[in-house]
């Protein structure tokens, strides 16, 4: 009877061991996926506030 109960719980154990690093491997699949699709729109804004920073920086030197 005790082998029994043992060997159930080595193969729940397992199992869930098992269950558990597919989920942790979805949920990082699903961050990578949103983190690219959002890196887009990152980029562009980095450009534009570059270009803005630089843009007062170009007129001072023609002015003078």
């Amino acid at each position: 009877m005790a082998m029994l109960f043992v060997s159930g719980l080595i193969i729940g154990v397992a199992m869930g061991v098992m269950v558990l690093g597919f989920l942790a491997i979805q949920a990082y699949n699903r961050g990578y996926e949103d983190a690219f699709g959002r890196r887009k729109v990152w980029r562009a804004e980095l450009t534009a506030r570059r270009t803005a920073v630089q843009q007062p920086a170009a007129a001072a030197r023609r002015a003078s």
